[in-house]
């Protein structure tokens, strides 16, 4: 068997702590001093040989780092020679600091490696004793270390930092004012954020603080972006020189420094801006996971950031009336004496144009115009006779129920001749006039929701772009107001349309832009009242001719007058000449 070795190392760091802040280190150069010494022992005791060692020192050692805290100055690796047993002896090495490192906070490990040289020499002994090369003991650790401990303030007296790291973050849109950038908070469901897809970039607010505890040596924030959102640029709300934000290549994970170390009692608030184009309709839940890293001393759990997706169509729909002011008609006649649509009442035309001032429909979403419609009046009888529907700007899809649409099924008149429309609008300017009718009038509104019959008319706005017109054309029943509303001055007809969503999509929701509109007509009851008016013109005519009659009289008559009182006084006046140019009597 060949002998063993036990070889016996110590190193020896001075100094060996070291406040890098207060002694300006990354201003100026810092030393270390090191001093390795070694012996050995061996098996059997009688084997004492020169020994010839290896020895290698390594600064950082164990450590997996792009750059080292500390540099050997001079060769690391060196040969010494032992003696004899028990004979120590004893080498030298300088470290440097490195100016502007980056971990302040985990000690400086560093050792040294020894081995035998592989040329042994023996200086007692027998022959066969000094042909045998010894071994090291198996058992026996090679490398010694020893550490420099790096003192920091803000970790206590047991230069022990223990960190308090808190993250709180929000979703939020961008806006400017005054040269200044403005985060204003998503709207929330539920306490959830909800994003609206755009061309404008959203902005992922996060908020991280130290409260209550010890600094936080290289913290970080880690940010993983799902593929649905894109990472476009990082604002923070203070200007630091040591915080700052890099990017992975494909923008889906941001690594955030946020100070080494970050002081205690502070807190750091940046912005993370993202782009929704990578949002689709299948996409309902954005999730953002956050994560806080630092080499204090803290237990950091995993934060998920949820968003829901909610793709907004800013819909809106307004009502126009056709008149909107209508008299009662001459025609009184029965349900079975009824042939045609004209012979009902007084058309009116309702017109509702759809506006959508966001995406096209025609491969997003679906929606409908639902109407209230006031098919009979409390009792029973009919009230607005609905005979056609037709729409412009969408796909041609029947409005539902179809049943409705003239369900007596006469002859379809909807579209009123030139002389009935000016009759029609003579009548709506007409009504306007009446102020000749006393103010105390009798009147009544009649809406769906005060005891009309009404049943809902839902026209599909399949392929909706930008605009559409859904015109529904009607007749108003004569002889249901004659017999039910005769004691009213005039009747208000109130019909309300409203828009609503008809895909089975979670992830489609209707802005509310005006989704609701309402239309009101005006029937006047009072045709008496519409007779005066009608007749009024020939009154005035046959006024304005007797005034001119008589003024002209008058004027014939002063004309007369004058021309007699300037008849007597020429008569007067040639008596008087002739009196004066008679001869004198003697």
């Amino acid at each position: 068997a060949k002998p063993v070795v036990s070889l016996s190392s110590s190193l020896q760091i001075t100094p060996n702590q070291i406040d890098i802040k207060k002694k300006r280190c990354s201003e100026r150069t810092c030393y270390f001093a090191g001093q390795a010494c070694f012996t050995y022992v061996s098996h059997p005791e009688s084997f004492n040989p020169k020994l010839m060692l290896n020895y290698t020192f390594e600064a950082d050692f164990g450590q997996k780092r792009s750059r080292p805290r500390v540099i050997l100055q001079g060769s690391s690796q060196g040969k010494l020679e032992l003696s004899a047993q028990r004979k120590q002896i004893c080498t030298r090495m300088k470290l440097q600091l490195l100016r502007e490192i980056v971990d302040k906070l985990r000690s400086i490990p560093v050792s040294v490696t020894v081995s035998l040289w592989n040329s042994t020499e023996t200086t007692s002994g027998s022959s066969d004793q000094s042909n045998m090369y010894p071994v090291l003991n198996i058992y026996q650790q090679s490398t010694t270390v020893t550490e420099i401990t790096l003192m920091n303030q803000g970790c206590g007296s047991d230069n022990i930092c223990q960190s308090n790291l808190q993250l709180h973050y929000k979703f939020c849109s961008k806006m400017t004012q005054n040269g200044q950038n403005i985060f204003k908070s998503l709207v929330r469901d539920e306490g959830v954020a909800v994003i609206t897809p755009s061309d404008e970039e959203i902005a992922l607010e996060i908020t991280v603080t130290n409260r209550n505890g010890d600094d936080a040596h290289q913290c970080h924030s880690v940010i993983m972006l799902p593929d649905t959102v894109r990472y476009s640029s990082v604002l923070f709300s203070v200007a630091e020189e040591d915080i700052g934000c890099t990017a992975n290549g494909n923008g889906t994970l941001i690594d955030c420094d946020l100070g080494n170390p970050l002081r205690r009692d502070t807190e750091v608030t940046f912005y993370i801006m993202l782009t929704t184009s990578g949002i689709s309709l299948n996409t309902t839940v954005v999730n953002v996971t956050l994560q806080l890293e630092t080499t204090s001393v803290q237990p950091i759990q995993l934060i998920e950031a949820l968003a829901k997706v909610v793709f907004e169509l800013e819909l809106q729909v307004n009502g126009l009336l056709r008149p909107s002011q209508v008299s009662l008609g001459d025609i009184m006649k029965g349900e079975s004496g009824i042939k045609s649509a004209n012979e009902i009442g007084p058309s009116v035309q309702y017109e509702f144009r759809i506006t959508n001032l966001g995406r096209p429909l025609k491969s997003f979403a679906n929606a409908s115009l639902n109407i209230n419609w006031p098919k009979e009046n409390s009792v029973g009888k009919w009230l607005l006779y609905l005979v056609h529907i037709h729409s412009e700007g969408v796909h041609t899809v029947p409005c539902t129920a179809v049943d409705e649409v003239n369900p007596l099924k006469l002859v379809k008149v909807w579209d009123a001749p030139p002389r009935q429309r000016r009759e029609a609008k003579l009548e709506s300017s007409s009504t306007e006039g009446l102020s000749i009718i006393p103010s105390r009038r009798k009147y009544k509104t009649l809406t769906c929701s005060d005891g009309l019959g009404c049943v809902q008319i839902r026209c599909p706005l399949l392929g909706l772009d930008s605009t559409a017109r859904v015109v529904l054309h009607s007749r108003l029943w004569n002889t249901t107001l004659a017999e039910d509303y005769s004691s009213l001055n005039y009747l208000d007809i109130v019909v309300e349309a409203s828009l609503s969503l008809s895909s089975s999509l979670e992830n489609i929701g209707l802005k509310s832009i005006r989704p609701v509109t309402q239309v009101k007509l005006t029937v006047f009851l009072e045709r008496k009242v519409k007779f005066l008016t009608k007749v009024a013109w020939w009154i005035i005519f046959l006024t304005v001719l007797s005034l001119l009659l008589c003024l002209g009289f008058i004027v014939y008559f002063l004309w007369k007058w004058d021309c007699i009182r300037g008849h007597k006084n020429k008569q007067s006046h040639d008596q008087d000449q002739k009196a004066e140019m008679a001869p004198l009597k003697g």
